[in-house]
């Protein structure tokens, strides 16, 4: 699906997208804004940025195939199934995407009451991916929870436009890496990422998965109560 794999490669490097929604030149970056009412029909693909999806087939493949080239993506992989846009674009009974969605209806409220009320997750719904952000006042810096079907994580994610400010905020904070995970109590997984503009700090919890509605609640808890630790001990070495 042309939304899909767009917010596939939006979450893989946001800056690029968020660049093109952002500029004022023609062809690719007519595709993307952050007006919703710029187009006649949008998608959210995340943190108000909109994609252009009442156009042709062919335009929607144009576009990917050159959003394939600026990601550094093999253009020959670009093998998937468009659906017609008139179909009703519900999630699909026993779907991955249905399940995702019932997982976050069910585990968002939990979140939502550590962070306390105008929290970072406060504003943040429901959705058909497998990860959701919440905010703390830093523009291209986000908290992170991420459900899969082995594992699941908090993440602290530096994704400006800027690799190296991303770089340069991650490398600070890892100055302080063994005062935060005394702090924690626990060892964390440091993530610079020098072949992509993002970086990450994040814990994971194994052997639990989204399709198995008996370890939700845990998913939900360790969700909940690492984000609000990050919040706590790793967010304000952030905003120093």
């Amino acid at each position: 699906m042309f939304q899909k794999v767009i917010q596939i490669l939006y979450v893989e490097d946001k800056t690029i997208i968020t660049k093109l929604a952002m500029s004022e030149e023609e062809n690719i970056a007519l595709h993307f804004n952050t007006n919703p009412d710029a187009f006649t029909k949008s998608l959210e693909i995340g943190d108000d940025i909109y994609v252009w999806i009442n156009t042709s087939t062919q335009s929607k493949l144009s576009v990917l195939s050159r959003l394939f080239k600026l990601y550094g993506e093999n253009r020959a992989d670009l093998m998937f199934y468009l659906r017609d846009e008139n179909e009703v674009h519900a999630d699909q009974p026993g779907s991955r995407h249905e399940l995702r969605r019932k997982y976050w209806t069910y585990a968002l409220p939990i979140i939502q009451k550590a962070h306390g009320e105008d929290g970072s997750f406060s504003n943040v719904s429901s959705s058909r991916d497998n990860w959701i952000n919440g905010f703390f006042g830093i523009g291209g810096f986000y908290l992170y929870c991420v459900a899969n079907y082995d594992a699941a994580r908090a993440e602290v994610v530096f994704g400006r436009g800027s690799k190296q400010e991303n770089k340069n905020a991650f490398d600070s904070l890892y100055t302080h890496k063994a005062e935060i995970e005394s702090v924690l109590g626990t060892t964390l997984q440091w993530n610079r990422g020098d072949d992509i503009k993002s970086s990450k700090v994040f814990i994971q919890l194994n052997n639990v998965s989204i399709e198995n509605e008996t370890e939700w609640l845990q998913m939900a808890n360790f969700h909940a109560d690492w984000t609000k630790k990050f919040y706590d001990v790793i967010v304000p070495y952030i905003k120093r």
